[in-house]
């Protein structure tokens, strides 16, 4: 299914598509419309090489249908806009005929909504109107078709990746445990958890344990989410983390601190650096920090002295 699934407000996503709009035009050649006054005709945007945009949210949705039929109503409502506005859309326009009308969403997730774009594609084809071009077409895209605007803005501090919390159900966790391919993976969190949580309860320890390996899974589904949609800032987040492993090598043995307090200082500081990476949120940034403390737990970078070895 294509798109992005995280909610967006009307605003906030209407607000992103046209700084990636004038992003992709950066020679000027894109003009935004403004809604408020009249209306906006059937589109918020256009540029000189024929390409109308019009963006979509999609409020209130629960479901495929509920989201496929209210995404079929903009496509309707919208072109409804641009036929009946032929006047208005030509003075706009000047001489540019519209050749390509795409509605920009964060998703969609029906193939009807094609059929129907393709059946109002006709509509407009068949009514010729002054400021379309005979081979108009109607293209329903997301926010995967401007990757390269993404990472340009991100780049420069203007697009952030964000991404909720990835919930891991506690099947997932046990199977992971029980699996013998893990069991080497597994005595080192045993290990390492109970030196972090030495003093404290079992039942302490088993919470850091299960938090650890969801904190693993959770973080993996949001870096090939980062690789995605962000593949500059994917590769520095990499970079960070093996320059951050190579250090945890001669750390590991330097350092005086009890296990609790190194494991502290070392995700606080790694955090720290995500955070300040342009292209990246706190809260994303706070996600991939866990991930890596997770992964160098369990594989043996981030490693403390037992005392009683």
């Amino acid at each position: 299914m294509p798109g992005d699934f995280s909610p967006w407000g009307t605003n906030e996503w209407d607000d992103h598509v046209q700084r990636l709009l004038k992003r992709r035009y950066k020679d000027s050649s894109y003009q935004q419309i403004p809604a408020e006054t009249q209306g906006d005709y059937g589109l918020e945007g256009f540029s000189s090489d024929g390409s109308a945009y019009q963006c979509y949210s999609g409020q209130g949705w629960n479901n495929a249908k509920q989201l496929y039929e209210k995404q079929r109503g903009k496509i309707t409502e919208d072109i409804g806009k641009f036929l009946s506005n032929e006047a208005e859309l030509v003075a706009i326009l000047g001489g540019v005929k519209i050749r390509r009308w795409k509605l920009v969403v964060p998703c969609w997730m029906n193939k009807e909504l094609i059929k129907h774009a393709k059946s109002k594609q006709a509509l407009v084809r068949a009514a010729k109107p002054a400021h379309a071009s005979e081979d108009f077409e109607i293209l329903v895209v997301t926010g995967d078709d401007f990757a390269v605007e993404k990472q340009e803005l991100a780049l420069v501090g203007i697009h952030a990746f964000d991404s909720a919390p990835h919930e891991v159900p506690d099947k997932t966790l046990i199977s992971w445990l029980k699996r013998a391919a893990n069991l080497e993976l597994v005595v080192n969190l045993n290990r390492k958890s109970n030196l972090i949580g030495e003093s404290r309860s079992g039942k302490f320890i088993e919470r850091f344990r299960s938090r650890i390996v969801k904190n693993f899974f959770a973080g993996s589904v949001v870096l090939n989410k980062l690789e995605k949609e962000l593949p500059e800032t994917y590769k520095k987040v990499l970079e960070l983390k093996q320059q951050r492993e190579n250090a945890l090598d001669t750390e590991t043995l330097t350092n005086c601190s009890v296990p609790s307090a190194f494991f502290d200082q070392t995700l606080q500081t790694f955090n720290s650096q995500l955070s300040s990476t342009p292209g990246l949120t706190s809260r994303a940034a706070k996600i991939l920090a866990d991930e890596a403390m997770a992964d160098w737990i369990l594989r043996c970078p981030l490693d403390f002295e037992d005392n009683d070895a």
